[in-house]
Parts: structure tokens; C-alpha cells; sequence
């Protein structure tokens, strides 16, 4: 059931001091940070994405109350709760998808934001999901995307510029029926997964570490 509230997004930057947030991206940028901006120098931004996942020893019902009271109350959005392990959060600019398991002694937490905002990056959108993360979290994991659509002025993109330009190591490549996927290393070590695929509308380009976890 959808329920009209109001949630303080407090993991988006507009939500936050902006300044503060930027001066933190400023000073932790990334290779894969670095390679989105160079290919959102071709491309036209539609979105881009992070997602964390940690396990904790505290009770999951603490957890799932402990991170709905960090997204409350300022901005509107629609709330939906899925079940007891899994709620989501939507408006015109975000999704935020949180998922929680237990295994054994752990509990599990998964929460995946996807942005439509172009002014900020995935490392911004790291950052914000550094901010909600339990502090007694275990073996935390972020996964990053870009996605945007080749501008026309850069219709002549490809793949071996993306891979050249971008200094991309032990490049592994893929032809599909409509494009290339695959996978290498960037120069500071993080691993890559990209694709360019080809549409009726246009080409578009997709970045991911260590993967790409949304469908392309």
C-alpha cells in the first residue's frame, strides 16, 4: 500500500549541506569517479546508481527502525512498504530500494539508490550511503553506474575509445547482438564492467564497479 509522507532523503545532497558533501567528494575522488566524468563529456546523463551491502549482529528489527528514522520527515516522496524485510522510497529524482535477509548469526541489509539527477556523481551518491550504513556493520560492499546516451556531436564513440582514453587494463570483450559488454580494470585498480548498446533511439553507455548491478 502507498502512503504520502514526508521523508528527509537525508542521503541525497540536496537534502544535505551541499557545500559540506562536495568538499568530502573533492577529496576521495576515485578512478571510476574520474572515468564518469570523462564519459559524461559524450554522453547525455539518465542515471546512475550505488548500492551497499553490509551484514550486522544487531536485531533486525532495530535495523529496518534505525535506518526508516534516518530517512524521516522534509521531503515528499512515496513510501511503499513491500513487507516486513523490504520498503522503498520514490519521487521524481530517486529510488531507494532497501532489503533486508537474515543467514545464520547475521542479518543482512541492501540498499540500492537510484538517481535522476545529473548534478551528482556516483561517488556523491557513495558518500550518502556512508552516512547511513550501521556502525557496526561487517564486509561492506558498494556497487556504482553510470548510464547515459551518446550525444550526437559523439556519435562516432566507441568502444576501443572508451577502453584507450580511459587507460582501461586486461580488457576482456564481448560482441552481442546489439553492442559489446565486458570487463577490465581501471588504473587505480577497481575493477570495471561497461557496455555500449546500440537502439532504434540511439547508443548508450554503461559503466559499473565492480559491476553493473542494474538490467541494460
Amino acid at each position: 500500500m502507498n502512503l504520502k509522507v514526508s521523508i528527509a532523503i537525508f542521503i541525497l545532497l540536496s537534502f544535505f549541506n551541499l557545500g559540506a558533501v562536495s568538499n568530502i567528494t573533492h577529496h576521495n575522488r576515485n578512478s571510476f569517479d574520474i572515468l564518469e566524468t570523462n564519459i559524461r563529456t559524450v554522453s547525455d546523463f539518465e542515471e546512475n546508481g550505488a548500492k551497499l551491502q553490509y551484514k550486522t549482529r544487531e536485531n533486525i528489527e532495530k535495523e529496518i527502525f534505525r535506518i526508516k528514522k534516518q530517512l524521516n520527515c522534509n521531503i515528499n516522496g512515496d513510501y511503499k512498504e513491500i513487507n516486513k524485510n523490504q520498503f522503498q522510497l520514490l519521487n521524481d529524482k530517486v529510488h531507494i530500494d532497501i532489503k533486508t535477509w537474515s543467514e545464520d548469526q547475521y542479518n543482512y541489509i541492501e540498499i540500492k539508490l537510484i538517481n535522476l539527477d545529473v548534478k551528482y556523481s556516483t561517488l556523491d551518491l557513495k558518500n550518502m550511503l556512508q552516512r547511513i550504513k550501521d556502525e557496526k556493520s561487517e564486509d561492506e560492499q558498494y556497487f556504482l553506474y553510470y548510464k547515459g546516451k551518446i550525444s550526437k556531436e559523439d556519435s562516432n564513440y566507441s568502444i576501443n575509445k572508451l577502453l584507450n582514453e580511459n587507460n582501461v587494463q586486461k580488457a576482456s570483450l564481448l560482441e552481442i547482438s546489439n553492442g559489446y559488454t565486458g570487463t577490465g580494470n581501471l588504473s587505480g585498480g577497481d575493477k570495471l564492467n561497461f557496455a555500449m548498446i546500440k537502439y532504434n533511439t540511439g547508443s548508450n553507455i554503461i559503466i559499473g564497479t565492480p559491476t553493473i548491478f542494474e538490467l541494460y
